[in-house]
């Protein structure tokens, strides 16, 4: 009994070495299939929303971003619109865009964006517009967020 006890046992421990090893070496593997399974998505106050417009400009693509109020449970009074431009070897050193976030057919705000030190600049024509969160480096690009108010 005690060899038969010795034998299970040091079976168990060699078993859970291959056991941790795949859970490291599959980290990645594991962790998406387990998001996917339980329907979890990342907050827009993370990922910025989805993407609802795309203004192609040749050597680069400006992707709007749907506005963000999320919370919790509703909806808060400030939020954000994110602004993303791409590639980043595409972008002129001053990108200087109008907005119309909201489809009305007005351009809502003016941003210029500084590609080389990331300096914004925003110029509102509307009174929802508040000013620039600050602007990110991306892997592909750049990133600004506007913070809004409903």
């Amino acid at each position: 009994m005690k060899t038969l006890k010795g034998i299970l046992g040091y079976s168990w421990a060699f078993l859970t070495i291959f056991i941790v090893l795949a859970t490291f070496i599959g980290n990645d593997y594991f962790s998406g299939k387990l998001a996917s399974a339980t329907d979890i998505k990342i907050s827009p106050w993370f990922s910025g929303g989805e993407i609802i417009k795309t203004i192609d400009h040749g050597a680069y693509k400006t992707y709007i971003h749907r506005p963000v109020f999320d919370a919790l449970i509703g909806e808060r009074r400030k939020g954000f619109i994110q602004l993303n431009w791409e590639p980043y070897a595409g972008l002129p050193p001053v990108v200087q865009e109008t907005i119309d976030y909201n489809d009305d057919n007005r351009a809502d705000f003016l941003i210029i964006l500084n590609t080389q030190t990331g300096d914004t600049t925003l110029s509102a024509n509307c009174s929802t517009v508040l000013s620039t969160e600050r602007s990110y480096r991306l892997k592909k690009g750049w990133a600004v967020r506007v913070i809004l108010k409903k």
